[in-house]
This record gives structure tokens, sequence and C-alpha cells, in this order.
């Protein structure tokens, strides 16, 4: 299965060449966690035309399966920062859970912040931005 970061759904939504073939290849696999449909909707809220944009994305959101943070997704979590910790390398939580939700359920991370990810153990990536 496939996590999609919110820049992947950002990108999917400007109709990104690269990110659209991917998609249309996998889009069956794919789901969304509800912390990237929390950030989706604060760009639509943010944005100048917020109208235009809830209808787009209300439109996106139908087409996968969201999944939502569980206690085997927080435990993971609670892994994650102490690991990031004892290397010194910290990340931001929304990034964190994120990556935990993934990892928690062997998934693959699809973002184009990989830098964001790197320092976690046993995640999976793939980057759909790149050609």
């Amino acid at each position: 299965m496939y996590l999609l970061d919110t820049n992947i759904c950002v990108a999917l939504l400007k109709q990104n060449i690269f990110a659209i073939k991917q998609f249309n290849a996998k889009a069956s696999l794919c789901y969304l966690p509800t912390i990237v449909v929390a950030e989706l909707y604060k760009g639509v809220y943010c944005s100048q035309r917020v109208q235009q944009n809830l209808t787009i994305l209300e439109q996106f959101l139908n087409l996968m399966p969201i999944i939502e943070f569980d206690r085997s997704a927080a435990e993971e979590f609670g892994k994650i920062q102490a690991e990031l910790r004892t290397i010194g390398r910290p990340t931001g939580e929304i990034d964190a859970i994120i990556a935990a939700i993934a990892r928690s359920r062997q998934d693959i991370l699809v973002t184009d912040n990989t830098r964001h990810f790197i320092n976690i153990s046993g995640l999976q990536q793939e980057n759909w931005l790149e050609p």
C-alpha cells in the first residue's frame, strides 16, 4: 500500500504528469492519513479561492480511503521520536506521525520531501515527482 504525503497530493491536484502517471497505475493501493487530509484542508481554507478549491479537494478525497492514526501508529510514533532523539536528528511531529502510520503498516510513504524522512529507519519511500 502507498501512503500519500501532502506534497504528492498537491502535485496530483495540480496535474503533475509524473505523479498522475504513478497514481493511475497504483490508485487502488493508495490511501491518505487523516493528518494529510487536515493539511490539505488547511491549504484550502488559507487559499484565495476557498469554495473552488474545496470542491476540487472533496472530489480528490473520494478517490481513496482515509486512514486514522491508531494505537499501533501511536506506538510507532513514540519509537521514531526516540530513535531520532538518540541519533540527534529530530524531525517535525507531523512528519513523524506520517512516517509512523506508514511504518506501522509496513507501507510505502510517497513523498517529495525525502530529506524529512531520511533518518527514519525501516521506512520505505518513493518519490513520484522524479522522472
